[in-house]
């Protein structure tokens, strides 16, 4: 287990994770503000899989799984992974839409940036939003990221990037 909430587990996401994280990367809802916004094919989400479990053996972190503590079920991801456009590591997190509006997305992000900063000795952290994505937004606000500057994506869309220095 990498962290543990009041309400979810997050751990390392394994081979035998390819069902759930294809369910959630291949829904087109919860992809909208994701990369390019197009859904993951399944040979896709397999390979972000492999990529992911690279990044755990040579970086010691990455993309990772979230899970209900209370069900057990495989809800979203999250994690700090590597971004091209800022040339750093990146916050990302996505839940399935049950668990939409409940807070879980800002437990999820507070607890992911103190173990980047706590854990890895990050000395900061940036996100990328869609300027329409105002919920993700506010997660950002609320967890203490500040908006640093506006420019088009590797995709070539238009991206508000955020950025959390760690606390000294």
């Amino acid at each position: 287990m990498i962290i543990e909430t009041n309400r979810v587990l997050i751990r390392k996401v394994t081979h035998n994770d390819l069902e759930a994280l294809y369910t959630i990367c291949g829904d087109p809802r919860l992809m909208r503000f994701v990369g390019d916004g197009k859904p993951l094919s399944m040979k896709q989400t397999q390979k972000w899989i492999d990529v992911t479990i690279n990044n755990y053996a040579s970086k010691g972190f990455g993309m990772y799984g979230v899970v209900d503590r209370e069900t057990g079920a495989f809800i979203g991801y999250c994690g700090l992974v590597f971004s091209a456009d800022v040339k750093d590591n990146e916050l990302i997190y996505a839940l399935v839409p049950a668990y939409w509006g409940k807070g879980l997305a800002t437990e999820i992000a507070r607890h992911l940036v103190d173990f980047g900063f706590s854990s890895l000795n990050l000395e900061h952290i940036y996100a990328s939003i869609d300027p329409e994505n105002k919920a993700s937004e506010r997660i950002l606000l609320k967890v203490g990221f500040n908006r640093v500057f506006r420019k088009n994506d590797e995709f070539g869309l238009e991206t508000v990037y955020y950025l959390k220095k760690r606390p000294r």
